[in-house]
């Protein structure tokens, strides 16, 4: 693995050295940063993979990879969003990337347990912000409206013409009684049981809506559409 880096980073420092036209700053600063991240990769496996054996298993490997990178992760929640000496970041001149490249010593390779790492490159806190899709955003807005309309669905709507009949004929003119039942429904759950409480609690109150068979249909059809 060690090798195949040397190479990468090797290619990558002489095509920066190379370059004919470094008035492009954005290709620059991408060849540059990509210089760094496989410098530090290879870094990282000089220091901290030694105590490992060459023919260990890959799961060791991981393992220590993964108890590095958590300590990391660890220390970056100190780290403040806004940087207040960002003009003090540079990026190394030429001179010292070719200094790098030469002094890069050769080792045995590993097994290239890292070819993932490379190839996902982690994101930290500000980078998941800027790089969030729209979708997500969307998907988040269009659950939360649809959590508040079903959470108006649950109650039953009924308009002032039906309260108005249904007082008067299916519970004798009593809006206490009415709005004790309906704030009782509201409360149930599922549809099977608003109609069991309305035929076993509530018609046997009201000889069992009689003759009022017309508005009984039209309030089991309000019950209804609180479940649809």
């Amino acid at each position: 693995m060690k090798k195949q880096l040397k190479k990468k980073l090797v290619k990558i420092a002489t095509n920066i050295i190379t370059a004919d036209d470094i008035s492009d700053i954005t290709e620059m600063y991408a060849a540059s940063k990509e210089l760094y991240e496989k410098l530090a990769v290879l870094k990282f496996i000089e220091e901290e993979l030694n105590d490992i054996e060459i023919d260990v298993s890959k799961n060791a490997i991981a393992a220590k990879f993964e108890e590095l990178a958590n300590a990391v992760m660890h220390e970056n929640k100190h780290v403040p969003e806004s940087n207040p000496h960002q003009e003090d970041i540079i990026i190394p001149g030429m001179d010292t990337i070719k200094d790098m490249v030469s002094e890069m010593p050769m080792s045995a390779e590993a097994e290239d347990v890292f070819a993932d790492f490379m190839a996902k490159p982690a994101l930290m806190k500000n980078d998941k912000e800027l790089f969030m899709p729209v979708e997500t955003e969307q998907k988040v807005n269009e659950e939360v409206k649809k959590s508040v309309n079903e959470t108006f669905q649950k109650e039953i709507k009924v308009g002032l013409n039906d309260r108005l009949a249904f007082v008067k004929h299916l519970f004798n003119n009593n809006m206490e009684d009415y709005n004790r039942v309906i704030s009782q429904l509201n409360t149930i759950a599922t549809e099977e049981r608003s109609i069991a409480f309305i035929v076993n609690m509530v018609k046997p109150d009201y000889n069992h809506w009689a003759g009022k068979e017309e508005y009984e249909n039209r309030f089991m059809e309000l019950i209804a559409r609180k479940f649809s």
